[in-house]
């Protein structure tokens, strides 16, 4: 998996993790949605700066947006946060 996709993937499970949709995420960081999407999607080349500055937003060490295992856990996940919710829920 390249470095790219780790970091969306990754992007995407501690948004998840956090209960927070794009939109919601969007509002907290100042980034447009596409943004994030593109992020997500592992499409983004990102700056050192932008990874701390993602890293920050969710009080992770920068290098957690790197890990494997929760970047194949992010794939399982739905593709809309209200889903998740629902889950969470039971």
């Amino acid at each position: 998996m390249t470095s790219m996709k780790l970091v969306g993937l990754n992007t995407k499970w501690y948004r998840y993790k956090n209960n927070l949709t794009q939109e919601d995420y969007a509002n907290k960081t100042k980034f447009k949605m596409a943004y994030i999407s593109i992020i997500e999607t592992g499409n983004a080349n990102l700056t050192c700066k932008n990874i701390n500055f993602i890293a920050k937003s969710f009080n992770i060490k920068h290098e957690l947006l790197f890990r494997e295992n929760t970047a194949k856990l992010a794939k399982k996940s739905p593709i809309r946060i209200n889903m998740y919710r629902k889950n969470q829920s039971k």
